[in-house]
This record gives C-alpha cells, structure tokens and sequence, in this order.
C-alpha cells in the first residue's frame, strides 16, 4: 500500500478535479485516501496546506515540462511551434497526466484558490521569462508591455477552454478545437501592435 502522505496527496487532486477547492473537505480527503483525521495535520499541518502543496505540485510539473519542451525547440522554431509547445498541456496533443494536471492548475485559477495563486508566479516565471524571450525574437514589431497583454489574453482564451467557457459558445467538441485555438493564438499574436 502506498504511504500515508502520497495517498492523501492523491486523494486530493482527484478530489479537487472532481469537486473544486471550495467543495473538497477534510473527510473527504482522509476518506478517499483510507486515513484518519489527524494524518492530514500530521503529515501536512492543515487541509489548506495540503491542497495548496497538491496545486504547487502540480505547477512545478507542468513547468518542468513546458521548460524541457521550450528548451528543446531549435532557434528557428516558428511562432506555431512555438505557441504548439507552450499550449501543450492544454492541447489535446499532450497525455493524459499533462491534461489533468492542466485542468486541474486551470480549475484552481478560476475558483482562485489560494494555494494556487499564491506560488504561481514564483513556479511559472522561468518559462514565461523563456517564452517572452521566444515571442519578443518572433514578433519584433510588439513591445514588451503589448507581449505580456497577449501572453495573458492567451492564457484566459486556454482557461475558458479548459473550464468549459467555450461549451457556452461552441456546441460538441470539434475535433479541431485545438488546432483552431492555436491558428487563433498565433493570428493574435502576429497582429499589428496597437495603434499602429
């Protein structure tokens, strides 16, 4: 049988998936994970620092594969495949782990729960530093100020999709979404800077 700690870990990102973070209790937790009360302090001080450690987890998982990926990418990559490799864990192109583990950071963000928000910008600045760089070398004509402004629209476009903002405006999943969503990224990005 698996440890105490990693089973109340996993218990709760299937249950922060399955009911948010608002919704996920302590009994909830321990009884998922086939242990008492007193294991979530123990091992983690507090319901809330378990659930904030389980969406750093998370966080620093994804990042360390979207850091690999972006690495990976020659210097004459297209802003495509720049976009491709940056949205991969939101794409129907990753596995299934990348997915939930995207839904999972994505929920998090939407509920705005606290333990998310709180490490986000620490964990995720290592590959928005990488990526800035990447998009700054393939869109000249943007400031830097007008990088960061499409960077964060991209990210609230991704997070309908992956909160079911989109299911709202788009009956049944087209079997393209994500192509679609990346051709539309890569359009907004490449527009003329504001203004201009």
């Amino acid at each position: 049988m698996t440890a105490t700690p990693q089973r109340l870990l996993e218990a709760a990102e299937d249950l922060l998936l399955e009911k948010g973070h608002a919704a996920t209790t302590l009994r909830d937790i321990t009884e998922r994970a086939d242990a008492n009360v007193a294991a979530v302090s123990y091992h983690y001080g507090s319901k809330d620092a378990l659930l904030a450690l389980t969406y750093r987890n998370a966080l620093e998982e994804v990042t360390q594969i979207q850091r690999e990926r972006l690495a990976e990418l020659p210097p004459e990559a297209t802003l495509e495949e720049v976009v491709r490799v940056w949205l991969a864990p939101a794409l129907a192109e990753q596995d299934p782990r990348e997915a939930r583990l995207w839904t999972l950071i994505q929920r998090g963000m939407a509920e705005r729960a606290p333990g998310l928000l709180d490490g986000l910008g620490d964990i995720s600045q290592t590959v928005d530093d990488h990526l800035i760089q990447r998009l700054a070398a393939a869109l000249p004509h943007l400031s830097r100020e007008e990088l960061y402004l499409r960077h964060a629209a991209t990210l609230a476009a991704v997070s309908a999709l992956q909160t079911g903002g989109m299911d709202l405006l788009i009956e049944g999943a087209p079997a393209r979404l994500g192509d679609q969503l990346v051709a539309w990224i890569v359009g907004g990005l490449q527009a003329p800077a504001a203004g201009t």
